[in-house]
């Protein structure tokens, strides 16, 4: 097996810099070792975000080092990951799971890549002074820091992605996001939106031992409401409908349906009914027809929640679409 570090296996075609220290660096995989694409966005304030997309030609040992300490939050939409550290010690990070590697400056890993296996990740970076500061709320963080010190890293967690990880990492696998200014900057809020939200999500698995993950009987109805909302969107559900088909209490749905998933029932709703929408405008229904059909029957209510969570109008949308 070929052992290749993490540079040599891209070319940067292209770096953008922004105002206020923002670098934006795109990069192809090297034909000899395959194809993919890579994005590296430093915000600029101790925060940057790597995406990777690497289908490998042939089996390959990705290498890494780094001499800046920090903490990285790391997204697995691929294939099972193997992560191989300075002392043999191996962890696995499932596909669609998520864990916190800790990093000293004498920092080492290697990641086998198998031949035509996608390697999809997000890893968002943050800088040790600034990590310690905003992850107060895991329980015993300098102490693990310290252990990442003494043996070059410390890994922490190892979830499942929730419905809003997914949702708010989504725009990050597109390049044109990165290129344009306005967009980039709503970039940086989901960034920030995300290290919030996992944050919040390992401090409570670590520090609650009543947490959803330990509640096994509970989980098959909160996949069910899930199926409902996705099935019966345009319908009128409340959560009194959804408990009764879910057969489960309407206080422990509300409660358990946001520390499962990540979002409320309701933000669940309008997520899919506005996913819905999108790709309805692309069949070129008019607005108000698309309106309808996803549940909204103020077409103005529909046009504001889709330009709040889109950026864009659907009347403009619909304009850029037949550009194109």
């Amino acid at each position: 097996m070929e052992k290749v570090n993490y540079y040599d296996l891209i070319d940067i075609e292209k770096k953008i810099q922004n105002p206020f220290s923002r670098e934006t660096s795109f990069a192809k995989i090297k034909k000899e070792y395959g194809e993919g694409f890579t994005i590296f966005y430093d915000m600029g304030n101790g925060i940057a975000l790597f995406v990777r997309k690497i289908t490998p030609n042939k089996d390959l040992l990705l290498y890494e080092k780094s001499q800046v300490p920090g903490a990285c939050l790391i997204f697995n939409l691929g294939s099972n990951i193997n992560f191989a550290y300075k002392d043999e010690k191996e962890h696995i990070l499932r596909k669609n799971h998520f864990f916190l590697e800790l990093a000293s400056n004498e920092f080492y890993c290697e990641i086998p890549l198998k031949k035509n296996q996608a390697f999809i990740s997000i890893f968002i970076g943050t800088k040790s002074d600034l990590f310690l500061k905003i992850a107060y709320k895991i329980e015993n963080i300098k102490k693990y820091m310290e252990l990442a010190f003494n043996q070059s890293y410390y890994v922490l967690g190892n979830l499942q992605i929730d419905a809003l990880q997914s949702e708010l990492s989504n725009d990050f696998k597109d390049e044109n996001y990165f290129e344009d200014s306005l967009k980039s900057i709503y970039l940086e809020s989901k960034i920030t939106n995300l290290l919030h939200h996992t944050i919040e999500k390992i401090s409570k698995s670590l520090n609650d031992k009543s947490s959803i993950s330990l509640k096994k009987d509970r989980i098959s109805s909160l996949e069910r409401a899930k199926e409902i909302i996705m099935k019966d969107y345009n319908s009128k559900l409340s959560i009194k409908n959804i408990a009764y088909k879910s057969a489960i209490n309407e206080c422990y749905l509300k409660k358990d349906f946001k520390e499962y998933y990540g979002m409320t029932i309701l933000q669940m709703i309008q997520k899919r009914r506005l996913e819905v929408a999108k790709r309805l405008l692309k069949e070129n229904f008019s607005v108000k027809e698309v309106a309808l059909k996803v549940g909204y029957n103020n077409t103005s209510y529909f046009s504001k929640l889709f330009f709040n969570h889109f950026l864009i109008t659907p009347n403009n949308y619909r304009k850029e679409l037949n550009n194109y």
